[in-house]
């Protein structure tokens, strides 16, 4: 088996126990809040400390994975993340929460931006639209392995029940024997990265940043209390659960579909395209006059099938920096994204705190329309010519 099947294969099965350790804790806020006493403020803190972190872990981590290769991040992150989920589960306080949260979001940071640099760089150069996709599915395999568990483990969630629904998020630990025999790390470069002018990529950094910013801030500031909504709209457990799987499935073939075209097609305008996709489903998936349950999973599907261009948004900055700044750069684009809808759930938890679950449908829409505009007006006046790609 070739050595970018192995890379594929371990970044994207750690990216989905990285999602699904992200969104696990959005199930189980009233949990939270009966005992251990978090408000709905704090849970989407919670929430927003995993996203926060990220971008710390990223940068730094990346760094290394520049220097030294991405092999040994990738196992520290996966080995990282799991371990804390562990500690979250069993957290007796508040406060040990919290810390555990925001030390798990450290190596979420690293496991991203390091598997998804080593699968991209060991892909044929004719395939590597479609495998960042297939990476990137994780997202969505993730996602939706957090309605299957929740479906299981709904009728046992008092006493205990709850914990182990969330120390489920600890089962990535066991991939590391099969990312340490199988997986060959990418060659650290022999320039000394110092050289490399950071300056002259700041311009697409920033509009790339800006793009990943407001489709994250969108994303977690509808997903942050979604569940929740879902339920209070009078939707059963299972139906959530059902719904939150078949959207995410949905999610993540539409990941693979996406990077396969981009290999072919202008991702830019691929991207656009999404966008005005995502704006057609939300305000049926939030729905303010006519809520109904079906009229809420169409809409969820059109916005989920629609967000299969998220995998194209790094490959902005992947195919545009050297490799020897290529994870680090990658790793704080995408992750400043994850800070900003970081502050997109607190936005929409503290609105929810202060005018009630019944509002978010009307807040969602405003917050998710106002951050949708703004990467469509950054795609729209995009320079010609700035992504020139850089196969390395």
């Amino acid at each position: 088996m070739q050595k970018y099947i192995h890379a594929t294969i371990s970044a994207f099965f750690s990216w989905a126990g990285n999602i699904y350790d992200l969104l696990i804790v959005t199930y189980v806020y009233y949990y939270f809040e009966k005992c251990l006493g978090l408000n709905a403020v704090e849970g989407t803190l919670l929430f927003a400390l995993g996203l926060i972190f990220r971008v710390i872990g990223g940068y730094t981590f990346g760094k290394i994975a520049d220097q030294r290769g991405r092999k040994s991040i990738l196992i520290i992150g996966t080995a990282g993340y799991s371990a804390f989920q562990g500690l979250m589960a069993f957290s007796p306080n508040a406060i040990i929460l919290l810390v555990a949260r925001a030390l798990q979001g450290l190596f979420m940071g690293a496991q991203w931006t390091a598997g998804t640099v080593i699968a991209y760089e060991q892909a044929p150069p004719s395939a590597r639209g479609l495998i960042n996709g297939i990476v990137q599915a994780g997202y969505g395999v993730g996602y939706a392995l957090t309605g299957v568990a929740f479906i299981e483990f709904a009728p046992a969630m008092s006493g205990i029940g709850w914990r182990l629904f969330l120390l489920t998020g600890a089962i990535p630990i066991i991939l590391l024997p099969y990312i340490i025999l199988k997986v060959s790390d990418v060659k650290a470069s022999r320039r000394v990265v110092s050289k490399v002018n950071v300056k002259e990529y700041t311009k697409i950094l920033i509009r790339a940043s800006i793009i990943i910013s407001g489709m994250f801030f969108s994303y977690y500031s509808i997903f942050a209390v979604y569940p929740d909504l879902a339920e209070y709209l009078g939707l059963s457990k299972d139906f959530v659960g059902l719904m939150m799987t078949v959207a995410n499935v949905s999610l993540a073939i539409s990941f693979i579909v996406y990077g396969r075209v981009a290999d072919f097609i202008n991702k830019r305008k691929l991207i656009t395209y999404g966008v005005i996709g995502e704006m057609i489903g939300l305000p049926m998936m939030l729905p303010i006059i006519l809520k109904s349950p079906e009229l809420m999973l169409i809409g969820l599907l059109v916005y989920s099938i629609a967000t299969g261009f998220w995998p194209l948004a790094p490959l902005l900055i992947i195919e545009s920096v050297p490799p020897e700044v290529r994870s680090a750069l990658t790793g704080l684009s995408y992750n400043l994204g994850s800070v900003v809808g970081g502050i997109g759930s607190i936005t929409m938890g503290s609105l929810v705190q202060m005018f009630g679950l019944a509002n978010s449908p009307l807040f969602g829409n405003v917050l998710g329309y106002s951050s949708l505009a703004i990467v469509l007006i950054t795609l729209l006046t995009w320079p010609r010519g700035a992504i020139t790609t850089k196969n390395k």
